[in-house]
C-alpha cells in the first residue's frame, strides 16, 4: 500500500526534528509530535504494533522533553548536555532486557510480522528517547544502533521513504552525537554542573 502525501509529510517532519534536536534545539521535540501522530496511522494499517506502540510513546516523552530542555535544572532554566551514570546504563539494560522478552512474547501472540525486530527496536527506542529527554550523550548511540536496524525491516515492509528516512537519522545521529560530546565537554571545562542546572543560550 502507497501512503503518498502522509509518509512523505512524517518522514519531513522527523527528519526536521531529529536535525533540531542534534543541534540542542527544543523545538524539535513539537515538530516531532506532528511526525508521530502520522506515523501511528500509518503502522496501523501496515500492522507493525511496536512500531505504533513507539509512536505513541514518542509523542508523550516528546510533550516531557519539551519541559525538561526548557524548564529542568536545579535552575528552571533547561538541563544541561550530561552523560549516563554506570547505575543508570546498568538499570536501563536490566529492565531492556526483560522488556525485550516480554514484547517478543506479546508480538509473537498478536501476529506481528517481525516480532524479534520489531520487540528489539521498541526497546530501544524507548531507552533511547528517555535518555535524550534527560540530553545525555549516550542516547545517540542507542539511536545509531536502532537506526542501523530500522532501515532494512521498513524497506522490507515496502516503506521506503521510511527506510531512506532512517538512513539520513543514522547521518544526523552521528552529528548528534559529536554536538553532544563537544557541548558536554565544553561545560565541563568550564566547570559547569553536567548533571543538574542550567546551559545558558540554549536556542529554541
Amino acid at each position: 500500500m502507497s501512503f503518498s502525501w502522509q509518509e512523505w509529510v512524517a518522514a519531513a517532519c522527523f527528519l526536521v526534528s531529529v536535525w533540531l534536536l542534534a543541534r540542542n534545539r527544543p523545538s524539535g521535540w513539537w515538530i516531532g509530535l506532528i511526525g508521530s501522530a502520522l506515523y501511528i496511522w500509518i503502522f496501523s494499517v501496515v500492522w507493525l504494533p511496536g512500531e505504533i506502540l513507539i509512536q505513541v510513546y514518542l509523542a508523550l516523552t516528546s510533550l516531557w522533553g519539551i519541559w525538561v530542555w526548557l524548564r529542568g535544572g536545579a535552575m528552571h532554566e533547561g538541563r544541561p548536555v550530561g552523560r549516563a551514570s554506570r547505575r543508570l546504563m546498568v538499570w536501563t539494560s536490566a529492565i531492556g532486557l526483560v522488556a525485550w522478552a516480554l514484547l517478543y512474547w506479546a508480538f509473537s501472540t498478536v501476529a506481528g510480522r517481525v516480532p524479534f525486530w520489531d520487540s528489539l527496536t521498541t526497546v530501544i527506542s524507548f531507552i533511547a528517547q528517555i535518555y535524550l529527554v534527560m540530553r545525555l550523550v549516550e542516547s545517540w548511540h542507542l539511536w545509531l544502533a536502532v537506526d542501523v536496524i530500522y532501515i532494512p525491516l521498513y524497506a522490507s515492509r515496502g516503506l521506503y521513504v521510511t527506510a531512506g528516512l532512517y538512513a539520513v537519522f543514522l547521518v544526523l545521529a552521528w552529528q548528534g552525537l559529536k554536538n553532544f560530546e563537544r557541548e558536554w565537554a565544553e561545560d565541563r571545562a568550564a566547570g559547569r554542573s553536567t548533571n543538574t542546572g542550567a546551559r545558558p543560550g540554549v536556542q529554541s
